[in-house]
Parts: structure tokens; C-alpha cells; sequence
């Protein structure tokens, strides 16, 4: 793809932070379902607390629901005009929250540490 196409495509980008939000958490994201393919050293960082329950394909799993929820996000952020979009794109971040919330104060896995505070950071921030 040409820089031009490209150019062309985010011209169409609404305006405004949330958009700009939601493409950005979904790089993210995608990066994370990346290494998570790869590697369960950055996960097992997150959930810190237990990381032996970490597994290959507990990794697997994390990277296939979070690369799903990158592709809405994307897709929200383009289509921010349609009420349904707008609210699949803030559903993705309260489920994201209620997980990684859980995580910490009811299964326990994770702590407060930089590796952790880094996605709830980023599933709280969607207002």
C-alpha cells in the first residue's frame, strides 16, 4: 500500500481524541497478540501474582480475543457516526477493565507493577 492510499484512508479518520484513542490502543493491541503468539514472557509479567498459570496456550487464547477487539476498534474508530459502533467500541474497553479488575482483586494474578498498569491504564482511559 502507497503512502498516498494510506494518507487517503486516515483522511477519513473523524475527528476528535477518540478516534486517534482507539486506533492507538488497537496497535497496541495488535502487538500484543503478536508476542503473544510468540512468547508468554511479557504475560507472565502481567499476571505477575501467578504466572505459572500462564501457558502457551492460555497465550494463544489472550492473543486471538485481543487482536478481535483490536479489529472493532479500528473499525469503530472509522465509524464513530453509528451509535452501535460507538458503543461496541467503549464495550470492548469495559470488558477489558472488568478483566484485568478481576485479575486483581478477585483471582489475584496480577499486582501493581508497571506491566500491569500499562492495560489498565488503557482499558480504564475510553471516556
Amino acid at each position: 500500500m502507497d503512502l498516498g492510499k494510506l494518507t487517503e484512508i486516515f483522511s477519513t479518520l473523524p475527528e476528535g481524541y477518540l478516534p486517534k484513542w482507539l486506533l492507538f490502543t488497537s496497535a497496541l493491541g495488535i502487538f500484543n497478540s503478536i508476542q503473544n503468539f510468540c512468547t508468554d514472557s511479557l504475560t507472565k509479567r502481567v499476571y505477575a501474582n501467578k504466572p505459572h498459570e500462564v501457558t502457551p496456550l492460555s497465550g494463544r487464547l489472550f492473543a486471538t480475543w485481543t487482536w478481535s477487539v483490536s479489529m472493532i476498534r479500528i473499525y469503530a474508530a472509522f465509524h464513530l457516526q453509528h451509535k452501535f459502533m460507538y458503543e461496541l467500541g467503549i464495550w470492548t474497553y469495559v470488558i477489558a477493565l472488568t478483566h484485568y479488575v478481576g485479575e486483581l482483586l478477585v483471582f489475584k494474578g496480577c499486582k501493581l507493577n508497571g506491566p500491569f498498569m500499562s492495560p489498565l491504564f488503557v482499558a480504564g482511559k475510553y471516556d
